[in-house]
């Protein structure tokens, strides 16, 4: 059943296991201290950036501590092969007085920053309070002496958007697309057939943050700032990814080193997508935690959203395809399919159990020739008989957070349910893996519907499965109901801030027939973001399909991404 089936992963980050196996199998590895920024009604931002960053570093075998930056002790960074700062509040340190305890754990930061014995990376703001600040003490008369480097300030005119990484032109903090500002909102399309497939929810223009400029086609710029460091002496450092305007022409430094000083001049986390220098920063730490992956460019596809409502000849003709071009296959499974207002079924009511059902029959053999490749799409994709947000029906509906519809088609989180606690969304879930295996498909993997669910839910999901696939909400601790972020991964994560792996989805899906004021997403949007996911040295390039689009559509993308020289893998071993 197509339906509306209209993802709900954010497309802004702000203000925006595999399987069974044994989460201890990676080796030991390098300790971490993440650092960050806690000040003001903002401080919250600091605190989700933190568990951003811990979740990349879980495609390493490292073992991350993180706390403010306020609560810093002399001495900290040198008990940790590596330390980040997460420079997210502007002047951090000032919103404490003199000489209280956070002021001072602030000042012991910046002190041992001077000579970093091992890996430091300053990400964004307050170098100012190391550059502009220098102690002669430290054991050189000035930044620029110590490190090569020249900080000149925040260019917030320049309107910079791009980040160039090994040759490859990436966004900086660009919303791909929104709706333009004064366009009506579209006209309510309850009970239709187009389809909305996710993972983005499209904004409106007018609601994205003052700095947001427009690019054209839908797109705008919402991180123009660039926190200027410039190589005076490229003895001492070098530049790794350089930042530049569209507009202006402008180039500067994005990322730099010197020795053990790394500075990043954005905030990486900010405004990401599939194209984002959110790349260069995931690949380069590979070269900053000294871990060097051999070179490796993989695929994964899953076929989404399949369950008793589907076409059996669909799902068959997308099973061949991939078949025939020796493409491993994924599932990503809807145990029960409902439909309580018959929304798509002539105003009766659906409960279309997976097991018994064509599709089944369908899927059965194929798992048994090509492997176990079936992933836990929720349990009913939908919850009880509310519109959550749109028609209380399996695939377009979020299961797991309530989620409403605003009059300009927009979408307002508004927490878990009301019924959400870690023992619901439990017995949910095995309900839900009972009926794939009575329907012969026993599942590895869990997906979140809709990539929403609360830390309760996700609690309760690793007590039965060890393995994520896609995109994941993430709530920050301390953080209000509503609250958090959501992440794509561009590699494989061994352990995220929740304890799972997570197999990456990292280019969305296609999505010919949008609903209005939503883009058009076909082929070769996926298979240019797969071209500039090749900065990241030991990708995984993950998309999910419909089969109800029809084979088409899927062969094309699959040609196209091993045109790039991409090699499709099972997502039971990537």
């Amino acid at each position: 059943m197509a339906g509306l089936r209209r993802g709900l992963v954010a497309i802004i980050v702000i203000a925006l296991a595999i399987g069974l196996a044994p989460l201890g199998g990676v080796a030991a590895g390098p300790s971490v201290l993440i650092l960050f920024d806690s000040a003001s009604d903002w401080g919250i931002l600091g605190a989700e950036y933190a568990v951003m960053l811990e979740n990349l570093l879980g495609h390493f075998p490292a073992t991350v501590s993180r706390k403010p930056v306020i609560a810093y002790a002399a001495g900290d960074a040198g008990r940790y092969d590596a330390t980040f700062y997460i420079g997210a509040i502007y002047d951090e340190p000032l919103f404490y007085p003199p000489g209280s305890r956070e002021r001072a754990g602030f000042t012991a930061f910046v002190r041992d920053a001077a000579n970093p014995a091992r890996p430091l990376v300053w990400i964004n703001y307050n170098i100012w309070h190391l550059a502009w600040n220098w102690n002669p003490a430290w054991g050189e008369p000035t930044f620029a002496a110590r490190f090569g480097l020249a900080y000149h300030g925040i260019d917030s005119q320049t309107l910079f958007n791009r980040v160039t990484y090994k040759d490859t032109l990436l966004r900086k903090g660009v919303v791909p697309y929104a709706i333009p500002v004064g366009a009506p909102p579209p006209a309510p399309l309850r009970g239709t057939r187009m389809v909305r497939a996710g993972p983005f929810q499209i904004p409106r223009a007018a609601q994205l943050p003052a700095p947001c400029a427009a690019e054209g086609g839908g797109a705008y710029a919402c991180a123009p700032e660039l926190s200027w460091m410039e190589v005076v002496d490229p003895r001492r450092a070098r530049v790794h990814a350089e930042a530049s305007s569209t507009s202006t022409g402008v180039r500067h430094p994005y990322v730099t080193q010197s020795g053990n000083l790394w500075y990043v001049g954005d905030m990486p986390f900010a405004f990401i997508s599939e194209e984002d220098r959110y790349l260069a920063f995931a690949d380069l730490l590979h070269d900053i935690l000294g871990i060097f992956h051999e070179e490796s460019h993989r695929a994964l596809v899953r076929l989404e959203d399949v369950s008793a409502s589907d076409n059996a000849q669909d799902v068959r003709e997308a099973i061949d395809a991939l078949a025939a071009r020796d493409v491993p296959i994924a599932v990503a499974a809807i145990p029960i399919y409902l439909d309580p207002a018959g929304v798509y079924a002539g105003g009766s009511a659906q409960a279309l159990p997976l097991a018994g059902s064509p599709v089944a029959d369908v899927l059965r053999p194929t798992i048994r020739r090509r492997g176990p490749a079936v992933i836990q799409h929720g349990t009913t994709h939908q919850f009880d008989s509310l519109e959550n947000p749109y028609t209380a029906a399996s695939g377009d509906d979020a299961e797991f957070y309530r989620v409403v519809e605003n009059p300009d088609r927009t979408l307002t989180y508004l927490g878990p349910l009301p019924a959400d606690s870690e023992a619901w969304a439990r017995g949910r879930t095995l309900e839900g893996r009972a009926e794939l295996i009575r329907a012969g498909l026993t599942p590895f993997a869990w997906e979140a519907p809709h990539y929403a669910a609360s830390p309760a839910d996700y609690a309760a999901v690793r007590g039965i499965y060890a393995t994520q696939v896609g995109r994941v909400m993430y709530a920050a601790p301390g953080a209000p109901p509503g609250r958090f972020v959501w992440q794509f991964f561009p590699f494989v994560i061994h352990r995220d801030v929740y304890g799972f792996r997570v197999i990456p989805e990292s280019l969305g899906y296609v999505d010919p027939q949008p609903l209005p004021g939503y883009p058009v997403i076909l082929p070769d949007t996926l298979i240019r973001a797969a071209a500039v996911q090749r900065v990241v040295r030991d990708g995984v390039a993950g998309f999910f399909y419909h089969p109800f689009h029809g084979p088409h559509y899927l062969t094309d993308t699959v040609e196209g991404l091993r045109a790039l020289g991409y090699r499709f893998v099972s997502p039971v071993d990537p």
